[in-house]
């Protein structure tokens, strides 16, 4: 067993998520204060963070409080990788709101197009954490590995 391995994954979550989706086995979750987004780790703090968004959070972003939703994103631009998670299907988002399908699939296509901020849907709370430890995980690898520097 390598010494990687014996010590847990710290995630940072925000103080302000109400709830914490399940995270795999390995990984220890702390609370902190985050100026951008609800996760990231402690090495990554400055140049990875990820929003996570249930499917009724994303819709409502995507309509009635776009604005407030666009400067989120925007706020997200100093980070060398991150992204939206949102727990749920894209189907759900489309019953929860009166926007066409397209227009949906039109603002999630401009939250990368516009931002590098890619969109990604999971089915459940479970699927999230192990998705988020996840990409937390390989941004980590390549931070050690010197690719952690701001987006240009």
């Amino acid at each position: 067993m390598t010494a990687r391995a014996a010590l847990p994954m710290i995630v940072l979550a925000d103080s302000r998520e109400q709830v914490i989706p399940p995270f795999p086995a390995g990984v220890e979750v702390q609370r902190a204060t985050l100026g951008e987004g609800d996760y990231t780790t402690p090495a990554l703090r400055t140049i990875a963070v990820i929003e996570r968004k249930s499917a009724t959070d994303f819709a409502a972003t995507l309509s009635w409080h776009r604005e407030r939703f666009d400067r989120e994103v925007q706020r997200l631009q100093s980070y060398r990788w991150k992204c939206i998670v949102v727990e749920g299907h894209l189907d759900e988002v489309y019953r929860v709101t009166a926007m066409h399908p397209y227009s949906i699939i039109g603002s999630i296509a401009s939250l990368y197009a516009r931002w590098d901020t890619p969109t990604i849907f999971v089915g459940s709370a479970a699927g999230a954490g192990r998705l988020m430890a996840g990409l937390l995980r390989r941004w980590e690898e390549r931070h050690a590995a010197g690719e952690g520097g701001l987006a240009t």
